[in-house]
């Protein structure tokens, strides 16, 4: 068998390995995508109804520094389909982005923390062929979430065959350029939870490339990042697929590399080692200080992006909110947000809600630590100790809810000084509005919690109720969904009226949690994993 051969080989070997660990995510997420994108899209045809309230929506997202920072920007000839395309499409890519760079460090650096790669190296394939065949999976990952983006689309009734094509292919071409930028992350990260902070991190500082690009035009910042394929291909208007292409030219470039780094590199060590401290000041007792120890330097990073961005938006939103006072927006997503009594008050809660997505996501995955160190063995050695599996699942639950509270902390703080001088509010409204989503973040860390503790490979599904969240929230003014729908949202809930429900379900939540750990073998967890790694290895083999 010539090299070439044998390397066609070792990458279908680590493709079918890769497609077997992730079977349950390739199909459920493009469903869902497909499902969100059928209930959402014809709201923009029912909002926008006349040719008027389309065009005072358009007018009012083009006077919006904050709009335009989130969403990028909107011609102002827009259609319908561009509105739904700008929005919900800016949003939607937002998520999968995120949830898409977190499949990739699950694929590479946790798959070698659990033993896989190891594994696949013993059948002779190499890192850059191992590499190929899980980017190769996260290729078609991508592909799927475009068809079900792309079909849902279809729902609004102004959109046609052209409009979903183009507006698939963008959400494609994005997770795509995003997840190859994230396996590259991957190789320079020391392990697997350094590389989904730095991950996350790149997410973030790409998305606010592309919102910089069109809120301050700073055009350097938006063509380095593919959150600006939807404004160049434009889908409903001019539907180009140049940007799209170059955008998955950049990608099989970035895979490339990555493949070049992996080769570079030992196994389960990263090209880039961060400093460790032999000493600490923090001396471990039990189960929490151990898990504060381990994630304050994550909880820290947590609070200063989080306040770094709240305090970005409320300084953009001061003109649009002064207008807003004076009668000049109507309609619209603006109008829908800036509806009330106070339009500073209302776009104070809109940055709060955003700060409380946030929040919630730190807690879900300071959460889910519990369930990767028992899938790695490091729970054992724990327990080894004479600490319960209770108290170390309880203290896991614990240092989420202290880092989302500092997180909106910190948010509050910032978006109280500079809201007083630019919206007109005071601290007692970021108190309220900002500090007031924190009974979201825990309902969402205990609903983690309770999924680590009694149904461990169910673990993905506590991303759901924030997605989710962020989508009613964000979407559920401008769309006029259902009271019963918006009501169903965590971050809706957050407030005055639903702080007790949401105390409620943390505390049911708590409680599943408690009761199913106490009753399982925590060997369950890792003997249905040995049996995964068993049967996926000898598929490779044969």
């Amino acid at each position: 068998m010539s090299a070439a051969a044998r390397s066609l080989a070792a990458i279908w070997q680590s493709f079918r390995l890769a497609v077997s660990q992730d079977r349950v995510w390739l199909m459920a997420l493009p469903v869902v995508t497909g499902l969100m994108t059928v209930l959402l899209a014809p709201g923009y045809g029912d909002t926008y109804a006349s040719p008027e309230d389309l065009a005072r929506a358009v007018a009012s997202a083009q006077v919006s520094d904050t709009s335009r920072f989130l969403y990028g920007g909107l011609s102002a000839s827009a259609s319908i389909v561009q509105v739904a395309a700008w929005e919900l499409g800016g949003l939607t890519c937002l998520v999968l982005s995120v949830v898409i760079s977190l499949r990739s460090i699950s694929l590479t650096r946790a798959a070698e923390d659990l033993g896989r790669t190891e594994l696949l190296r013993s059948t002779g394939t190499g890192p850059a062929a191992g590499l190929v065949g899980q980017g190769l999976t996260l290729a078609l990952q991508c592909l799927l979430l475009g068809i079900g983006a792309g079909a849902g689309l279809l729902a609004l009734e102004e959109a046609d065959g052209t409009d979903a094509a183009t507006y698939g292919a963008v959400l494609t071409a994005t997770c795509l350029t995003v997840s190859f930028a994230a396996l590259v992350v991957a190789q320079l990260a020391p392990d697997a939870a350094a590389g989904r902070s730095i991950a996350l991190g790149v997410v973030g500082l790409l998305y606010s490339g592309n919102g910089m690009s069109a809120s301050k035009d700073w055009d350097w910042a938006g063509w380095v990042s593919p959150f600006r394929l939807r404004t160049e291909a434009d889908p409903g208007g001019n539907n180009s697929w140049t940007p799209i292409l170059i955008a998955v030219a950049a990608g099989i470039v970035m895979l490339t590399l990555a493949g070049v780094l992996a080769s570079r590199r030992d196994l389960g060590q990263g090209l880039v080692q961060l400093p460790v401290r032999r000493s600490s000041s923090l001396r471990v007792s039990g189960p929490l200080t151990l898990a504060i120890r381990l994630n304050r330097r994550q909880c820290l990073a947590w609070a200063l992006l989080v306040s770094l961005v709240a305090g970005v938006l409320v300084s953009m939103g001061g003109g649009v909110v002064d207008l807003a006072r004076r009668g000049g927006i109507s309609g619209g997503s603006l109008g829908a947000l800036l509806s009330g009594d106070d339009p500073g008050e209302a776009f104070l809660r809109y940055i709060g809600q955003l700060a409380g997505a946030l929040a919630a996501a730190q807690g879900v995955s300071l959460a889910l630590r519990y369930s990767g160190d028992e899938r790695s063995g490091c729970l054992e050695t724990a327990v080894a100790t004479g600490n319960r599996p209770l108290r170390v699942l309880l203290a896991s639950w614990l240092v989420s809810a202290l880092g989302s509270g500092l997180t909106l902390s910190c948010a509050m703080l910032a978006a109280g000084y500079v809201g007083r001088s630019e919206l007109d509010t005071d601290m007692i409204d970021a108190v309220r509005l900002v500090a007031g989503q924190w009974p979201a973040a825990l309902a969402s860390a205990a609903i983690a919690t309770a999924l680590c503790g009694a149904w461990p490979r169910g673990r993905g599904l506590a991303w759901a109720p924030v997605l989710a969240g962020l989508g009613v929230a964000q979407l559920g003014g401008v769309l006029d969904l259902p009271t019963w729908v918006r009501d169903a949202g965590l971050l809706a809930q957050a407030g005055e009226r639903g702080s007790l429900w949401l105390v409620a379900i943390m505390a049911a939540s708590l409680l599943i949690a408690a009761y199913c750990v106490t009753r399982r073998d925590m060997d369950l967890v890792a003997a249905s994993q040995r049996s995964l790694i068993h049967r996926a290895s000898s598929s490779a083999i044969s």
